[in-house]
């Protein structure tokens, strides 16, 4: 083995492994420390201000998925917390806001709060309707942002975020949240499975929707949301962390 590839495979063995709480699981997983390139990445897919963040996203579910030492499909709600966990024990504890004060992240860390069962998967009746929802998984989320982007033209960075864009990436963010459509016709019930649609099948259905529906699929992805804002809360105080290019620097 030559020096340079014995150089690299001494610094991966090297790299720092934390234990980091995961809320959905309720328990504490591995995870190797985050590296250079994962912070120079970052920095670059958060400034596609053409995707709206949609790059951002795609690579902070790529870091779960590379520096989780346990094969796992985390939830959506997982992400902010162990990035945040990350980032804290991996570069520093100290954030710098953009006022200059500094946030100690070291409170969230030992903040381990798991997310309740109740709000993972639900079912939302309106009439005869019956949407079954849960929070997608991250590989979910990597596909619908995947079919996102073919979706939304490029702009220049210093362009504003169209209309049309605007409205699609709304759609394709609640579309997340489906598994399943049921409509009970004269007692015969009707389902339609959202993983055996093709992404442009699930945009059509969830459009035709009546708002009443949608509107209650809207309060449940809000419901978890809140719930999201407790592994954020110390003391009854909510912490605002921007889970963005700042947080991958000193």
């Amino acid at each position: 083995m030559d020096n340079f590839s014995n150089t690299l495979n001494l610094l991966e063995s090297l790299n720092r492994t934390f234990e980091i709480f995961v809320p959905s699981l309720n328990k504490k997983v591995k995870f190797k420390g985050l590296t250079t390139k994962q912070q120079k990445d970052a920095v670059k897919s958060a400034l596609e201000k053409s995707f709206s963040g949609i790059a951002f996203a795609s690579l902070l579910n790529s870091i779960l998925n590379e520096n989780s030492l346990e094969k796992n499909d985390y939830l959506l709600t997982d992400r902010s917390y162990i990035i945040v966990s990350l980032r804290a024990l991996s570069l520093s504890p100290n954030l710098k806001r953009d006022d200059n004060s500094n946030l100690d992240l070291t409170p969230i860390i030992s903040n381990n709060v798991a997310f309740p069962d109740t709000l993972k998967a639900q079912e939302i009746v309106d009439g005869n309707l019956k949407l079954t929802v849960s929070i997608p998984k991250i590989s979910k989320d990597n596909l619908i942002n995947a079919e996102t982007k073919k979706k939304i033209t490029p702009l220049p960075d210093d362009g504003d975020m169209p209309k049309e864009a605007v409205g699609e990436i709304f759609i394709n963010e609640l579309v997340k949240y489906i598994d399943k459509l049921t409509i009970n016709n004269s007692g015969t019930p009707s389902e339609i499975e959202f993983d055996k649609l093709n992404f442009n099948q699930k945009i059509q259905i969830l459009e035709n929707l009546p708002i009443s529906i949608n509107s209650l699929l809207i309060d449940y992805i809000n419901k978890v949301k809140e719930e999201e804002k407790k592994l954020f809360t110390i003391n009854n105080q909510e912490i605002n962390v921007e889970v963005d290019q700042t947080l991958f620097t000193v």
